[in-house]
């Protein structure tokens, strides 16, 4: 599954997700076998008549953990957390804001590593009940306040903040320029922001990436260029300081998250309203692969601040 004839039929006729259907079932895989209409179902049409695509179902957060490691619903180790957040050497004086805290894996490893008091926003009720969960259960309850919002939509006060974080916040989001000036306005002066984000690198090439890309998304995929994400932070009167492509190590954190399917994908061991669920969550991210692999789109850091007043 790990080769790259493998990787490659991720978006073909015979997908990944074909051949987890036949594995569990004990076919033959075939281009058109039953697991088409399982992708159909979970893949990104506002119709589908699964339930929770504006949300996440218990099985799919299920499933997502079984990719990434439990507490974890997106690619990346903790120490891959620790190194993504070096740049703004955080410390225990520190106040940090998650704006995409899904089930809270960031901000467990920030309050945990560095002592900080960490809040995070989530608007889904399912990964916010996880994440506070998780987060008793770790000893952090008094450190971290998972919030219901978002960026523009919270009870967070203006200029509270010591440090923004975010993965993957912008990717949704048409009007990007609106999510700079709300972090502005929460960071105290001096305040970072650090977004790890996918954007463009030829916005040419990538337009009919993107086209295939958004058929499988769960959400209206909305890409910008690099340099329009370095613009937009600067026209928010904040300083960039890096703009960095971390696209082969994200890819890492994939394919290792895929890779050990090999350990957990035995017939019997994986309930029956996980599979279809595990079979999206490899394909979505075996196709993302596949994206920055075409080298007109990236995974990128960016780090930036906003000045002291």
């Amino acid at each position: 599954m790990s080769t790259e004839n493998d990787t490659n039929s991720a978006v073909g006729k015979v997908s990944l997700l074909n051949r987890l259907h036949a594995w569990w079932e004990g076919d033959d895989v075939e281009a058109d076998d039953a697991a088409a209409g399982d992708l159909d179902a979970l893949s990104g049409d506002p119709d589908s008549t699964v339930e929770g695509v504006a949300s996440w179902p218990e099985p799919r957060l299920a499933a997502a953990q079984r990719l990434f490691g439990e507490g974890c619903t997106f690619p990346g180790s903790e120490e891959a957390i620790m190194q993504l957040i070096e740049p703004m050497q955080l410390d225990a004086e520190k106040s940090v804001l998650d704006i995409t805290a899904g089930i809270g894996t960031a901000t467990r490893v920030i309050a945990r590593e560095f002592g900080c008091k960490v809040e995070g926003l989530q608007h889904d009720p399912a990964q916010m009940e996880l994440a506070v969960k998780f987060a008793e259960k770790a000893g952090l309850a008094d450190k971290i306040t998972i919030r219901e919002g978002s960026l523009g939509n919270c009870d967070i006060e203006p200029g509270s903040q010591d440090a923004v974080f975010g993965r993957a916040a912008l990717l949704g989001l048409k009007e990007k320029d609106t999510i700079f000036n709300d972090i502005w306005a929460l960071l105290k002066p001096g305040g970072q922001i650090l977004l790890a984000e996918f954007a463009a690198k030829n916005a040419t090439g990538a337009k009919d990436d993107m086209a295939e890309w958004a058929k499988f998304e769960k959400m209206q995929p909305y890409l910008v260029t690099v340099e329009q994400i370095k613009q937009g932070l600067s026209a928010s009167h904040l300083d960039v300081h890096q703009a960095d492509d971390i696209s082969e190590a994200f890819c890492n954190h994939i394919t290792h998250g895929l890779a050990d399917l090999t350990g957990i994908l035995k017939q019997g061991t994986i309930p029956k309203n996980q599979r279809s669920w595990m079979m999206w969550e490899v394909e979505l991210w075996a196709r993302r692969v596949l994206v920055l692999q075409g080298g007109n789109i990236g995974f990128y850091l960016f780090h930036a601040s906003k000045g002291d007043e």
